[in-house]
C-alpha cells in the first residue's frame, strides 16, 4: 500500500516559490491501478516523483507498505527504489544499447548470473511481445516497441510498484491503447500496483480503477471510476470527461444553429444523460408509447466503464408540448439526468 500523507513541495526559485503539490494525501491500495489526472502544471508529474523520492517533499510522508521513505537515507532508498519501475513519455532508453541490454542494465550488480540474467530478459521480452526484437537497437523500433522495452526494463527487478508518467502522451491512438492492455496484463498477471500520471481521460477511463483529479497542486476530486463519471464535482473533472465524448460539441452545435440539432414546431431539443444502473432501461420507444411522442436520436456516446454502462444520447422529441412534458418527467423519475436544450 502507497500512502502519500500531506506532501508538499514547493520550488524555490529567484522569482517566486512554485508550490507544485499542496498538502495532498492519498492512499493506493497493493495491486490496484490509480490514475492521477490534471493538465499541465497540475502538479501531477511532482506528486507520482514524490511517490519514489526523485523529487524529496517539503514536507510530508510517502510510505510503502508502512516503510516511510522520506525517513530514510539514500543507501536505504536506493534499495527500496530498485521496487519502484519507473516509465516515462520519452522512453529514457540507451540508444547505444541494443533492446536486450536496455533490458538487462537494471540487473546489473544484483548477484544473478549471465546464464540468470538473459532468461530473465528472455521472459520479459516474451510479456512484451518483443522476442523477435532482441538485438535491435532503439533507433530501429516505433514509439509503442520503444514504450514495450521501457516496461520490460521497469519490471526487471520484479518491482512490487509501476509509476507511468505520460506514458502514452507521445504515442498514437491505437498504439496507446495497446500499451494500455499491456499495462492491463501486467496488472492483472503480477499484481503489481501501477500509479498513471496523464492528461486524457480516455487513458483513465481505459484501465484505471480509481483516480485522484489535480488541479494547480491540489487533489480536487478523488474516487472509483464509475463514481467520478457518474456524478462529478468539480469543474475541471466536468471538463475532463466532456472531453472523452462527442456529445460535448452539442452545445457549439445549438449555438451555431447547426442543422443537425435544428428543430421545427412542435418539438424538444434534449439531452439524456445515463449514469450506472439505468442505461439498459428502453426509455425510448417506452415514452413513444406511452405518450404520443416521437423520438428521433439524432446522436449520442454511451459505452462501457467499470463494467458499467453510462454515457448521453442527444434527442428530438416531436409532439403536443403537454405530451413531451409528461414524457421528460417520466425519464427523470427512472433515474435519467434530462437536460431540456430548446423548445419549439
Amino acid at each position: 500500500m502507497i500512502e502519500i500523507k500531506n506532501v508538499t513541495k514547493t520550488f524555490v526559485t529567484p522569482k517566486q516559490n512554485v508550490h507544485a503539490c499542496n498538502d495532498i494525501s492519498l492512499t493506493i491500495e497493493d495491486g490496484e491501478i490509480y490514475g492521477i489526472i490534471g493538465f499541465s502544471g497540475a502538479g501531477k508529474s511532482t506528486l507520482v516523483r514524490c511517490i519514489n523520492l526523485l523529487e524529496r517533499p517539503t514536507s510530508g510522508q510517502v510510505l510503502i507498505d508502512g516503510a516511510e521513505l522520506t525517513a530514510m537515507s539514500e543507501t536505504e532508498l536506493r534499495k527500496v527504489r530498485k521496487k519502484i519501475g519507473m516509465i516515462f513519455q520519452h522512453f529514457n532508453l540507451m540508444r547505444s544499447r541494443t533492446v536486450a541490454q536496455n533490458i538487462a542494465y537494471p540487473l546489473k550488480g544484483s548477484g544473478l548470473s549471465n546464464e540468470e540474467i538473459q532468461a530473465k530478459v528472455k521472459s520479459l521480452l516474451k510479456l512484451v511481445e518483443l522476442e523477435d526484437k532482441e538485438n535491435a537497437y532503439p533507433s530501429q523500433l516505433s514509439g509503442g516497441q520503444k514504450q514495450r522495452v521501457a516496461i520490460a526494463r521497469a519490471l526487471a527487478n520484479d518491482p512490487k510498484v509501476l509509476l507511468c508518467d505520460e506514458a502514452t502522451s507521445a504515442l498514437d491512438p491505437q498504439t496507446t491503447h495497446s500499451i494500455l492492455a499491456l499495462l492491463k496484463e501486467v496488472n492483472q498477471k503480477l499484481g503489481i500496483t501501477i500509479v498513471l500520471i496523464t492528461h486524457e481521460m480516455a487513458v483513465i477511463k481505459a484501465i484505471c480503477d480509481r483516480v485522484a483529479v489535480m488541479e494547480k497542486g491540489h487533489v480536487v476530486e478523488e474516487g472509483k471510476i464509475l463514481d467520478v463519471f457518474s456524478h462529478p464535482k468539480q469543474e475541471v473533472t466536468k471538463n475532463f470527461i466532456r472531453s472523452t465524448s462527442s456529445v460535448s460539441q452539442i452545445y457549439e452545435m445549438v449555438e451555431k444553429n447547426d442543422p443537425l440539432v435544428a428543430i421545427k414546431e412542435n418539438e424538444s431539443l434534449i439531452i439524456l444523460s445515463y449514469s450506472a444502473g439505468n442505461a439498459g432501461e428502453a426509455l425510448i420507444s417506452a415514452i413513444s408509447r406511452k405518450f404520443n411522442v416521437d423520438a428521433n436520436i439524432v446522436f449520442g456516446n454511451v459505452e462501457i466503464i467499470a463494467n458499467q454502462a453510462m454515457g448521453s444520447l442527444v434527442v428530438i422529441i416531436s409532439g403536443e408540448l403537454s405530451d413531451i412534458n409528461q414524457a421528460v418527467a417520466y425519464i427523470r423519475d427512472a433515474g435519467v439526468k434530462v437536460e431540456v436544450l430548446k423548445t419549439c
